[in-house]
């Protein structure tokens, strides 16, 4: 956690005049369809979904983004600091997050099944996956929702994947 917190606490410094601050570091693994393919398996959560989500994010596997509430957004999933210390308790370090693009994913799959099963409906997890905010949730859903219509996916994201 120090090397995380170091390479995000330089990026914060170096970032004063930016919009938004970035710190950009060079990746382990690069994100592949594998990985997505992958993680949605593991994690029994649509593939539609996850893509959706990943087109939505737009992250690039070791980029950080700093968000206006003082967390911080990680690889292509832009998986947020806040989860990190539920994601240590299932075995991802905020390192393998930041670095690794099908680590990303996995991360990303699991935060999406947890906020699933707590939901029980798919729109309501990913929204959530973005953030817990209700008001936030519509506008993101929309956006996830485009992106799919853009991928030739429909917009309505089957609710189990089947192998």
């Amino acid at each position: 956690m120090k090397g995380l917190s170091l390479i995000l606490l330089l990026g914060l410094l170096s970032s004063v005049g930016h919009a938004r601050p970035v710190v950009t570091v060079p990746h382990t693994r690069p994100l592949t369809s594998d990985c997505v393919a992958g993680a949605a398996l593991e994690y029994d959560v649509p593939l539609a979904a996850l893509m959706g989500i990943l087109a939505a994010e737009g992250g690039k596997e070791g980029e950080a983004l700093g968000n206006t509430n003082g967390t911080w957004d990680l690889g292509p999933f832009q998986v947020n600091t806040c989860h990190l210390n539920v994601l240590a308790d299932q075995g991802f370090t905020p390192e393998a997050i930041l670095l690794d693009g099908c680590m990303n994913a996995r991360a990303a799959a699991w935060i999406l099944r947890r906020e699933y099963t707590r939901t029980g409906d798919l729109w309501s997890a990913i929204g959530r996956y973005h953030s817990r905010t209700p008001t936030l949730h519509a506008a993101y859903v929309a956006r996830v929702k485009k992106h799919l219509a853009r991928m030739g996916k429909s917009g309505d994201v089957p609710e189990v994947v089947k192998p």
